[in-house]
């Protein structure tokens, strides 16, 4: 087949996985996650590792407008009204998922620096699988609101703390980056990032001040999000911080960001349809047995990390009863931003020879499948659907 013959099937399994999760009461993305992999080389392997690996532009792509829409999110309205709640409960859930898989991990047998590496890939949470949750339930009120601003800042956080251990855990391996060499790599990786989002987010509010809701704005905004991505692409920074920064600046300049979602919205299903289905044909059943106990205590350290984490933290904010008891389920789904994080800790990390991945993975398949489930639980016991 050829190239837009496995884009249309990709897209048409998934549709039809959605439709059929819908039916029997699941979420969408569930569907689209599962077709996938029975598509993919786990089973049929009609999406070949070359077909999805040849794609990687389609993960590119939505990731960015997640990262950028996960940015709008974080208001300086949203702050000061929540700000010091938020904040207690991020801190909770990142430090006992934290400690617990990275505790875990390395009891049983694992480096050290691996095993930090996985406790910091075990705080992101998967932007995908909340919005598109969200949307499709037309879920509103405090505890969604709470959620998607807690989506932003585990997953900002976690690549700020990936980013610093990274470098720092690179440096220790070559034992050649020290000093000021590595205060340089942190500046690039960051800093870096953190700026060119902060002129491409003004950018953007510049032009959408002078002209409002045209048509033209979708090639604009999807062009500097693509632009955004390319350059950290290139310069190895991270694009999801860049877009995530540039979201965020575009939200607090011109706080419009009904225009941007509403911009948005007319492209993103089919590209999130797409990137959901090739993430489960890209998940690979066979690596659940071949990391083993490792595997079984990554999942079990994260699942009880956001949960116990988030409500502990909580007990010490205002947050009413239901929110703090279902707040952690909510925070469960987790996909693109750690498979692509795992990626390039290997790349950075050449002394782990897959195990980083392999261990993500295993996770990623679990939480791919029961995260949703929990996310929609948790909004039914909210009764914000």
């Amino acid at each position: 087949m050829n190239s837009p013959l496995y884009i249309a099937v990709t897209l048409l399994i998934g549709l039809i996985g959605g439709k059929i999760a819908a039916i029997i009461k699941l979420p969408s993305v569930t569907g689209y996650i599962v077709f996938g992999m029975i598509i993919g080389p786990s089973f049929l392997n009609i999406i070949t590792k070359e077909m999805i690996k040849s794609f990687s532009f389609i993960n590119d792509l939505a990731l960015a407008i997640l990262a950028f829409s996960i940015g709008t999110e974080l208001h300086r309205v949203v702050f000061k009204r929540l700000g010091k709640t938020l904040f207690l409960v991020s801190l909770g859930d990142i430090l006992l998922t934290f400690t617990l898989v990275c505790g875990s991990a390395f009891l049983l047998g694992i480096s050290i620096n691996f095993a930090i590496i996985l406790g910091i890939l075990a705080m992101t949470v998967s932007p995908s699988g909340v919005y598109s949750i969200v949307k499709e339930y037309g879920a509103k009120g405090l505890f969604t609101k709470n959620v998607l601003a807690l989506v932003a800042i585990d997953n900002l956080l976690c690549i700020i703390l990936f980013g610093l251990a990274t470098a720092i855990l690179q440096g220790v391996e070559t034992a050649t980056i020290r000093g000021m060499d590595l205060v340089i790599i942190l500046s690039k990786e960051i800093g870096f990032a953190i700026l060119i989002g902060v002129f491409s987010g003004t950018l953007i509010s510049i032009i959408l001040k002078r002209k409002q809701n045209n048509n033209k704005f979708l090639v604009l905004l999807l062009g500097i999000i693509l632009l955004n991505t390319g350059l950290a692409i290139e310069l190895n920074l991270s694009a999801l911080l860049i877009n995530i920064v540039c979201g965020a600046v575009v939200t607090n300049v011109i706080n419009r960001k009904f225009i941007i979602s509403s911009t948005l919205e007319r492209v993103e299903l089919p590209i999130f349809v797409v990137f959901l289905t090739l993430a489960g044909a890209k998940l690979d059943i066979n690596i659940l047995s071949s990391v083993g106990f490792i595997g079984v205590a990554y999942v079990l350290g994260r699942l009880i990390g956001k949960v116990f984490g988030t409500y502990i933290a909580s007990g010490f904010t205002n947050l009413p009863g239901k929110i703090r008891n279902n707040i952690g389920m909510a925070l469960t789904p987790q996909a693109g931003v750690a498979i692509g994080l795992s990626i390039v800790a290997e790349q950075k990390l050449t002394t782990s020879n897959g195990i980083i991945t392999g261990i993500v993975l295993s996770g990623v398949i679990v939480f791919e499948i029961i995260g949703p489930l929990l996310l929609k639980q948790a909004l039914r016991n909210t009764g914000e659907i």
